[in-house]
Order: structure tokens, then C-alpha cells, then sequence
């Protein structure tokens, strides 16, 4: 027996305690480490707060009600000394109620404990209920305040749905006991149950009925998300039917609760099934019947008339719940683009994404990915001013993945010791091609080479997007730095960040992660460090688990060094009369954290002092959260309104800017973003950046998405948020006509099909051998005008580098397509582009059989050279085809 004590012992030792401890105390040093060790302290003293008082109600309630059923009488000091007497055996049973009553004592603090563990994961919503802030805005069926809803009724509820189920569950077993214990006395009725039990249980009732009557009163407030009526929120039914009904219920269940506090002294049971009865009743009438039967009789026939008032509610809650409450709407024309217009708007045009992320994300893995464990998981788009000029890039981080190495190279040093960093990145402008159809680069290479604007004195990204695996800096092993030719670059880290190693602490690692080698490694030794918690996204919920973050981080050269910028928000679901949209209805782009590649270093900056949630996390945190104008002046032209919030609010706004609840009921103007090809594939329409100009003003960076009407393919409008400070986060509308047909995405593809030369062009190339990629077709408005752009990328079926070959570019009735944009937007403002050169050596034609013979020929030489790999050449002889297609077709017009 005691073996087993002490096996079991020794377990509970070294594979329980030990680890928690390990990683408590590991935790304490990442969080020292990193700068927020009082971040560290809040949430665990508050789990330990939630869970101590939890688990102490939970016995309060429990064991009063229990202990009766647990009493042990204690054994006399009387010894029977006769032969066969039964002394001994009564000491015997004695001891074993004791046994079974240490037990069952054992089992309920063993609950207690694990249901105060189960609530101390809801402390954030414990400290917010202490530090609530006010809304600024009350809701329209109460006039409370949107933060008692936020901050105060989630714990209420909280507390009323624990009481009751506790309460319940208490009931049950005081029943069950008394049933046992009076079985025998029972046999003629539950009538016979004596005066004692009886008090005990209706006490017990009172409780149950007093409780769930509290319950009711908070009902009252979750009609602000009800779901019955024409939209969410309190509908007709809600405030006339089943609120006088809830409020009813809440005075009866406290009357009923009252009864049963009285029948403690009555102690008889027709009081309590004359309660039950009552409330049996009037619950079933009052949720059940009646609102029923307002629905079917007074709403259904009437419907929009009644509901308007809760559905302009609704729709102003939205609003503002999403910040759409203040856009700015406009009219916009859509006129085709002229001369002048592009001549006022070259910042625009020249700043056109013709390269779209997934074939440059290729393209940037094959031409600059140098090393089979070098690895682009991201492109980003950005703004960057060089030489004295606003320029949009792209840009993605070279990291190190260490799975990509060789077998026999994955030996533990190498994977944590010795490949423990990625190396600079790639920019290329958005708009930029080389001859051979690939991008041009601002920063490329190993070490980074650039102008001088780009800068980059510390290229090595210790923390990013794919660094999941801890790692070991300065150890007796040195650390690879970069490749260069046939040998390596090696180096040692200089920076700040890391723990450092104490055999204490690498023994509390080892247990950490699982790896005794952390422990028996001879080349750690007590100036190495170990850096984990790495990859960006895990790296800042560790800290700030109550945010939620933006899946898209993304990186800023700034200051010599790399940074990453991510985007995080406070969310709620208890904003009433707000529809949810995955299943929130309130967000806010309230921080932006910043990273150091380098250092690791984590600065969450407080960017909308205005939000209550985020003022309440940093009232419970206050040396977490530094105000906007701290954000180093070198970061703030890079940040960037996030894609993932700007998609949730267009996704609301398609249905809620129809602000007359009339229309709104009908929905009679939805939108929906529009569908466009890319590839072989129809896909909606993603948000893109562009740089251009409101109404008059600079060129900025913006963000922009366009609308279709529900069910049709033409554009309706098109929404924009602004990325430029002191503009940021500001949201715009504009309309197109209603009385004319502005093109679609898939109307404008529809044409690029129809038209002879570009759909013969695509076949031509779209045959064995290669295969063509049409890019994001872009909408860019230009004042009052709007021309369309899609890249098309040609891709050989045996190679991964798709080549951008063709422009295509519409405005009003004209579609054209060249080689670069420069050409296409000459061409479709009527100027005349260098047309391709016949190869050296052929006749000019001057009949139609002629150009039907050269085309022929110009046909074979592209696929012979197509056949032999080479692209540029057969682009070439595609694009003399084209012309001689064009010149046929002006021939054959009457």
C-alpha cells in the first residue's frame, strides 16, 4: 500500500507539479524578458482570485446542504469483552464512514477546485466588470448605457446562470438524500416526509425561485438581441407580448420564492405544488401563448408597419456598432478616362499593382529565394517615399524554415543552435517589369542591396511569421548569418532579447519542452540565451490575450531595422440591436502592436483612446498600452487601415446603407462585392490599395473595394478608407448612376473574351506548353472617371516563374492591350504605341494573302520556340501574330 502511495506520489511529483511549475516559472522569465512582467501577474493573481472564490461558494453552497447526509456518530470508549463480541467490528464500520465521509469531503473540493478553474478563464470579463467605461451612447428601448450591456450584464449573467445551476444540482441531492433516508416512511406517499426535510427543502426551492426570477429580470435585457422580428434586436412582439411578460415573471418567481421561505415554517407540501402549478402557467402563457399569438394575429398582417421603429434601430446600432455611422457618401459618374484626366492623375497611374501576390510570391521564391531553407510565406503592399517620390511596393521577408534542410543536416544543434534566423527581404515596385517579364527590384540579394533610402543594417529576422521553433543564441556554436558563394557567413547575436541560461533554467526548459538536451548540450553555457515564443501571432496573444489580431502582419524598413507592424482589435458581441457578422457585432482597430525583428521587442500602441473596451483593458493594464504619439515618427507613413476589418465593414454596409426601414425590409437595394477571374477561376473581388487622390487633394494611399447590385454583374458603388494620417481609418462612399450601366468585374472580363484580338491572343498562348494567368482585375477611379487594368501572366507548364507579359486597360467603350501599362494607357487615350518590328529580313505585306502568310509563319516560329523553352521569343513572334491580326482586320472592314 505504501508503494502505491508513493508511486502514485511520485507521478503526481514529476509529471503534474513539476511541469506546472516549470512553466510558470518559465513564463515569469518570458515575461521579464519581454518587459511586461505585471502583464504577467494580473491575469494569473486574477484566475487565482476567480477560482479561490468560486471554489469557496461552491463548498458554502454545497456542504451546509451535504453535511447532514454526512454526519458519523462517534464511537463510545465501550469495549465488549466477551468472546464474539462486536466491538471491534463497530470500530471497524466506524472507521470506514470515516474513510467514505473524508472521501466524499475529498471529491467536493476536488470539484470546487475544477469549476473554480473553469471560470478563472473569464477573468478579463471579472476585471473589465471593475474597470467598466461608458459608451457615450445609450440603446433605444432602456436608456441605459451600451456599457452596463459590455461590461456589467455579462457578469451578472454569469453569476445568476452559476447560482441556478448550482442550486438545482444542490436540490436534486438533498432530495435524493432524504429519499433514501425516509424510504422506508415514504412507502405511503411523499406527504409523509417529516416536518424537518420538508423546511430544508422548500428553503432550497426559495432559493431556486428567487434566483431564476433574478434571471428573468435579466431576460428583460437579451431582448436587445433577439432574433424573432424582421431584423436583430427588440421587434413588436419582444416590447409588447414578451417583456410585460418577463416583468410579470420576475414579481411572481419573487412572490413564489417568498411562499417557499414562509412553507420553511408551514412545512407542507400543497403550498409548493400550488406554486409550482402557478408558475408552470403563467411561464408557458406568458413566453409561449401570448407572444404567439401577437405575432401570428397583430404583427404578421401588419409587419412593416410595426416593426419600423425597431428596425431603424437596428439599423443605427449597426452603424455605429461597425463605424459606419459617419462615412461620407458621394455621386461619382464613371466617365471613360481622357487625356487630361490621366495627366492630372500620374501618381495614379504609375502606381498601379500590375503584380499580383501569388505569381510574385513565386516569382520572388525562384529568383531570390537562394537557399533551399530560405522561405517567402507573404507578400505585403506598402508605400515608401524614395527619392523624393511617393512609391507603392511590394515586399515580402525572407525567413528560414529548418524543415527544408537536407536529413542528414536536421541534427538538433543545427535546428536550434546554428540556422536560428531568416535574412532581409525583397521589395520590387507594384508596377515595374523587366524585359523578361519579371519584377524589378528596390532590395534583393544576400546581403541586402538597395538605394540609399532602403537602408538595411540589420537584416536578420529572429522573430517573424514562420519562426515556430525556439532557438539558442550565443553558445560555444556560432550561428549561420548568411550564405555567400561556396561558403557561409557566420555571426553571433548582439541584441537584448532572450533569457538568460542558469542550469536552474535550462533544467526548467528541458521540462518546458520535453528535450533533455537543453540540459546535457555541452555547448550552452551561462551566457546563452534561449529566445522562444517567436512567430509574431503567438508572440503577442502570450501578452495580450484578450485582443483579437489581424492574420496579415506586416513588415516595415524603418530606422536601418525591420519591424513588423500587426493590427489588433477589441471585439464584443453584446452590442444591442447590432447585427453580428461571425458572430460580433462590435470592432475596433484600437492598437497597433510593433515588433523588432531583431530584438523581439512587443510595443502595443493605443491608436483609438475613444473605445471603451480598449480604455478598460488599459485601466487593468496601464503599462501596457503607450499612447498613438509614441509610435516612432519613422513607422507612422507605413501603417495601414486593416484588410480584415475594412471586409467586415463593407460586408455590413452592402445591406445597412439602406437606411429607410422601408427599403431595408424589402431589400430592395442589396449589394455584394462583384466576382472576378483570376486565373481559370471566379472568384470575389479582394479589397487592393491604390494611390490616389479625394476630392482634389494629394495623392494618398487607400484601400478600396466596389459593389454590384444583389443578382446582377454591373457596380453600384465602391467603398474607400484612407491610410494617410491625418485622414487615417476615415471611410468614403460613392455612388455610381443609377440611370446608366457602369461595368462590372466580369462584365469588363466578358469583353476581354469578345474582343477578337485579345481572346485569339489568349488561345494562341493558351495552347501545349504554357498556360496564361489573368491577374486582379483593378478598378482605379481617377476623379470623376474610372479605367479598368488586368496584368496577364504567362506560365510554361513545367516551371513555377510566371512571366507578366500583357497590360490590358478599359475605359468607357475601349479595351486595349500592350505590353506595359505606359502603352496601353497611350493606346486607349487615342496616342499611337511603337508597334511590334517584323523580324529582320521580312517583307512588309501589302495584301491580305500576305499577312495571312506571315501570321502563319509567325505562328511556327512561336511554337517552335515555345518547344524549346524559350518564352521571351515565342512572347515575341505571339505579339507579331497579334499585329498582323489587327492589320487583317483593317483590311477586311468595308
Amino acid at each position: 500500500m505504501r508503494i502505491r502511495i508513493w508511486l502514485i506520489a511520485a507521478f503526481v511529483v514529476f509529471f503534474i507539479l513539476v511541469p506546472t511549475l516549470a512553466r510558470w516559472y518559465t513564463d515569469w522569465l518570458w515575461f521579464g524578458e519581454v518587459g511586461y512582467r505585471r502583464v504577467f501577474w494580473v491575469p494569473l493573481l486574477s484566475r487565482i482570485g476567480v477560482t479561490t472564490i468560486v471554489a469557496a461558494a461552491v463548498l458554502l453552497l454545497v456542504w451546509p446542504n451535504l453535511r447532514p447526509f454526512l454526519r458519523v456518530t462517534e464511537s463510545k470508549n465501550v469495549i465488549d469483552l466477551e468472546p464474539g463480541g462486536g466491538g471491534r467490528w463497530a470500530s471497524r464500520r466506524a472507521a470506514r464512514r470515516v474513510r467514505s465521509s473524508g472521501i466524499v469531503v475529498g471529491g467536493l473540493a476536488a470539484v470546487a477546485f475544477i469549476t473554480g478553474v473553469s471560470a478563472s478563464a473569464r477573468w478579463p470579463m471579472f476585471q473589465q466588470f471593475v474597470h467598466a467605461r461608458p459608451f457615450g451612447a445609450v440603446d433605444p428601448l432602456f436608456g441605459r448605457d451600451i456599457g452596463f450591456f459590455a461590461f456589467r450584464l455579462p457578469v451578472y449573467r454569469f453569476i445568476e446562470s452559476w447560482m441556478f445551476s448550482w442550486l438545482v444540482v444542490v436540490f436534486l441531492a438533498v432530495a435524493a438524500g432524504y429519499y433514501f433516508r425516509h424510504a422506508s416512511e415514504m412507502v405511503q406517499g411523499v406527504w409523509t416526509l417529516p416536518p424537518g426535510p420538508r423546511a430544508h427543502l422548500s428553503l432550497l426551492a426559495g432559493c431556486v425561485l428567487l434566483v431564476r426570477g433574478w434571471g428573468f429580470w435579466l431576460d428583460v435585457f437579451d431582448l436587445e438581441y433577439s432574433p424573432r422580428g424582421a431584423i436583430v434586436g427588440a421587434s413588436y412582439t419582444d416590447v409588447h407580448a414578451v417583456l410585460p411578460a418577463l416583468r410579470a415573471l420576475t414579481i411572481l418567481f419573487v412572490v413564489c420564492a417568498g411562499l417557499m421561505f414562509a412553507n420553511v415554517r408551514l412545512r407542507t407540501f400543497r403550498l409548493a405544488a400550488l406554486t409550482v402549478l402557478v408558475i408552470a402557467v403563467a411561464w408557458t402563457v406568458g413566453l409561449g401563448v401570448v407572444p404567439g399569438l401577437v405575432q401570428q394575429l397583430r404583427v404578421a398582417p401588419n409587419e412593416l408597419t410595426v416593426e419600423t421603429p425597431y428596425i431603424r434601430n437596428s439599423i443605427t446600432a449597426t452603424l455605429r456598432a461597425f463605424r459606419l455611422d459617419h462615412l461620407q457618401e458621394g455621386e461619382f459618374s464613371a466617365d471613360p478616362v481622357t487625356p487630361e484626366i490621366a495627366a492630372r492623375n500620374r501618381a495614379t497611374i504609375e502606381n498601379v499593382r500590375l503584380w499580383d501576390y501569388r505569381p510574385l510570391l513565386s516569382a520572388y521564391q525562384q529568383l531570390q529565394g537562394l537557399r533551399p531553407y530560405y522561405v517567402f510565406g507573404d507578400v505585403d503592399i506598402d508605400r515608401y517615399r524614395l527619392a523624393g517620390v511617393q512609391r507603392q511596393v511590394m515586399l515580402a521577408a525572407r525567413e528560414l524554415d529548418p524543415t527544408r534542410l537536407t536529413p542528414q543536416a536536421r541534427t538538433w544543434v543545427n535546428e536550434h543552435l546554428v540556422y536560428t534566423h531568416g535574412y532581409g527581404l525583397v521589395m520590387s515596385p507594384v508596377n515595374r517589369v523587366s524585359e523578361e517579364g519579371m519584377p524589378e527590384f528596390f532590395l534583393k540579394d544576400i546581403p541586402p542591396t538597395g538605394g540609399a533610402d532602403l537602408a538595411v543594417q540589420r537584416p536578420q529576422i529572429y522573430f517573424g511569421e514562420h519562426t515556430d521553433r525556439y532557438v539558442i543564441i550565443n553558445t560555444r556554436v556560432q550561428e549561420l548569418d548568411y550564405p555567400r558563394g561556396d561558403a557561409n557567413v557566420y555571426t553571433t547575436y548582439q541584441g537584448r532579447g532572450g533569457v538568460r541560461l542558469t542550469p536552474l533554467r535550462r533544467l526548467a526548459f528541458a521540462y518546458r519542452f520535453g528535450d533533455a538536451r537543453l540540459l546535457l548540450s555541452s555547448d550552452i553555457s551561462t551566457q546563452s540565451r534561449l529566445l522562444f515564443a517567436r512567430e509574431l501571432l503567438s508572440r503577442v496573444r502570450r501578452i495580450a490575450p484578450f485582443l483579437s489580431y489581424d492574420q496579415d502582419p506586416y513588415l516595415v524598413v524603418a530606422g536601418g531595422g525591420l519591424k513588423w507592424i500587426v493590427d489588433a482589435y477589441t471585439t464584443s458581441d453584446r452590442y444591442p440591436y447590432a447585427t453580428p457578422v461571425s458572430g460580433l457585432n462590435y470592432i475596433r482597430n484600437s492598437v497597433k502592436v510593433v515588433v523588432d525583428a531583431y530584438e523581439g521587442t512587443v510595443d502595443f500602441y493605443l491608436v483609438d483612446p475613444s473605445d471603451p473596451l480598449a480604455g478598460s483593458f488599459a485601466e487593468i493594464f496601464p503599462e501596457l498600452f503607450k499612447p498613438a504619439s509614441a509610435i516612432p515618427p519613422e513607422l507612422v507613413p507605413h501603417l495601414r487601415y486593416p484588410v480584415d476589418l475594412f471586409q467586415i465593414q463593407a460586408q455590413v454596409y452592402a445591406t445597412f446603407h439602406m437606411r429607410d426601414p422601408r427599403v431595408f425590409y424589402n431589400r430592395e437595394d442589396v449589394w455584394v462585392v462583384p466576382t472576378e477571374l483570376f486565373g481559370n477561376e471566379t472568384v470575389r473581388v479582394e479589397p487592393y490599395y491604390v494611390t490616389m487622390r479625394l476630392s482634389g487633394e494629394q495623392p494618398e494611399f487607400i484601400l478600396i473595394l466596389p459593389f454590384a447590385p444583389s443578382g446582377r454583374d454591373n457596380m453600384i458603388a465602391w467603398m474607400a478608407v484612407r491610410n494617410d494620417v491625418p485622414h487615417y481609418g476615415e471611410i468614403v462612399v460613392y455612388r455610381f448612376p443609377k440611370d446608366r450601366l457602369v461595368f462590372g468585374p466580369m462584365q469588363v472580363e466578358s469583353r476581354i473574351n469578345r474582343d477578337p484580338v485579345i481572346s485569339q491572343q489568349l488561345t494562341l498562348w493558351n495552347q501545349e506548353g504554357s498556360r496564361v494567368l489573368r491577374g486582379n482585375l483593378l478598378i482605379i477611379p481617377m476623379e470623376n472617371a474610372l479605367m479598368y487594368v488586368e496584368p496577364l501572366f504567362l506560365q510554361a507548364e513545367r516551371s513555377q516563374l510566371p512571366e507578366l507579359k500583357r497590360v490590358i486597360v478599359a475605359s468607357g467603350p475601349r479595351i486595349v492591350m500592350e505590353e506595359t501599362l505606359d502603352a496601353a494607357v497611350a493606346r486607349l487615350l487615342g496616342a499611337t504605341p511603337r508597334s511590334p518590328q517584323p523580324p529582320a529580313g521580312a517583307a512588309v505585306p501589302q495584301t491580305v494573302q500576305e499577312l495571312i502568310t506571315q501570321a502563319a509563319a509567325a505562328y511556327r516560329r512561336a511554337q517552335q520556340l515555345l518547344r524549346q523553352g524559350d518564352l521571351a521569343g515565342y512572347s515575341r513572334e505571339m505579339e507579331r501574330v497579334g499585329e498582323l491580326l489587327r492589320q487583317l482586320e483593317e483590311r477586311s472592314k468595308p
